[in-house]
C-alpha cells in the first residue's frame, strides 16, 4: 500500500512538472506575440501617414449615375410596306445595344409590337393577341422567338416579290449607269443585290461590270497593277470610286487651265465714217444732161 501511494504522488509531481513546463511555453509564445505588435505600432508611429482626398458628402435624394449613351425608340409603324425594313431594323438596333432591357425572346416581340400602332400595323398586333387569348392557346405564344416573329413581319409588312423584281431588272438593261452619277448607280445596284438575294461574288462582279459607264470599266479592266479580283466585288466598288474621282478631279483642272478662246475681231462702224467716193457708174449717172 505504502508503494502504491509513493508511485501515485511521484505520478502527481510529475503531472505537475509538466503542466508547469507546458504553461511556461505557452507565456514565452504570448510574449514573443506581445513584443512583435508593439514593434509593428512603433514602426507605423514613425511612418508619417499618406495623404488622402476627403471625402465628398453625396446627397442621398442625387446619387451618382453613369451616363450611357441610349439609341432612338423606333418610330411608330402603320403597316406600310415600304417601310417595314427600316423599322424591323430600328428595333433591332435597339435590341442590340440594350439588351439588359429584355428579359426573353417573348419581352422582345411584345416591345416592337407596341410600336404598331395604327393602319394594317394595328389590325394585324390585334390578330395576333386575339389569337393568344383562346382557351385552346391559352399556354402557347404565337411566335417561338424573335427569329419566328421577324420572318412573319417581313411576309406581311416588306415589298411583296421584291427578289423577284430586283433579279428581272439586273438580268435587264435597266440597272445600267448611262448618265447618272456613280453614286446614284452604285447605291441601286447594292439595293438591287440585297433585294435579288444573289451572293456569287463572280456573278456580282460580273453585274457590276456590265453596269458601269464603258470608260470607267475599261479602266479598271486594264489596270496595270492593283486590278481588283473578278470575285471581289468590294474592290471594285472601291476601284470605281478613285477612277471616278479622279476623272472628275482631271476634268476641273482642264476646265480650269484651258486658255481663252481667240475671235477675228470685226471693224467697228461709227456715225462720223465718211462715205466712199462714188464710182464712175454712179458718178455718170448722176452728170445733169444739156439739150
Amino acid at each position: 500500500m505504502e508503494d502504491d501511494r509513493i508511485a501515485h504522488l511521484e505520478q502527481a509531481v510529475a503531472t505537475m512538472q509538466a503542466r508547469g513546463v507546458e504553461t511556461q511555453n505557452q507565456n514565452i509564445e504570448t510574449q514573443n506575440k506581445l513584443d512583435a505588435l508593439l514593434a509593428t505600432m512603433a514602426n507605423f508611429m514613425r511612418t508619417p501617414p499618406e495623404p488622402t482626398m476627403p471625402d465628398i458628402p453625396v446627397q442621398a435624394g442625387n446619387p451618382i449615375k453613369v451616363r450611357r449613351t441610349k439609341p432612338a425608340f423606333p418610330p411608330d409603324f402603320d403597316g406600310e410596306r415600304s417601310k417595314g425594313m427600316a423599322f424591323l431594323n430600328s428595333c433591332q438596333t435597339y435590341i442590340r445595344l440594350c439588351p439588359e432591357e429584355f428579359l426573353d425572346e417573348q419581352t422582345k416581340i411584345i416591345w416592337a409590337m407596341s410600336y404598331m400602332k395604327a393602319g394594317r400595323a394595328s389590325k394585324w398586333t390585334e390578330r395576333i393577341f386575339r389569337w393568344e387569348q383562346l382557351p385552346e392557346n391559352s399556354k402557347l405564344d404565337r411566335f417561338f422567338d424573335w427569329e419566328d416573329f421577324r420572318n412573319e413581319f417581313k411576309k406581311e409588312f416588306t415589298p411583296a416579290h421584291a427578289d423577284s423584281v430586283a433579279i428581272n431588272k439586273l438580268e435587264s438593261m435597266a440597272y445600267y449607269q448611262k448618265n447618272r452619277s456613280l453614286d446614284e448607280y452604285l447605291d441601286e445596284f447594292q439595293d438591287l443585290i440585297t433585294d435579288s438575294g444573289y451572293t456569287d461574288p463572280k456573278t456580282i462582279v460580273v453585274k457590276f461590270r456590265r453596269g458601269l459607264q464603258t470608260q470607267t470599266q475599261n479602266a479598271i479592266a486594264t489596270m496595270g497593277s492593283g486590278r481588283p479580283s473578278d470575285t471581289d466585288s468590294d474592290g471594285w466598288y472601291e476601284m470605281a470610286r478613285i477612277i471616278d474621282q479622279n476623272r472628275a478631279t482631271n476634268e476641273a483642272f482642264q476646265s480650269a487651265y484651258r486658255g481663252p478662246t481667240t475671235t477675228t475681231p470685226r471693224p467697228l462702224v461709227t456715225s462720223n465714217a465718211r462715205p466712199a467716193p462714188p464710182t464712175s457708174r454712179q458718178y455718170a449717172h448722176h452728170i445733169p444732161t444739156h439739150h
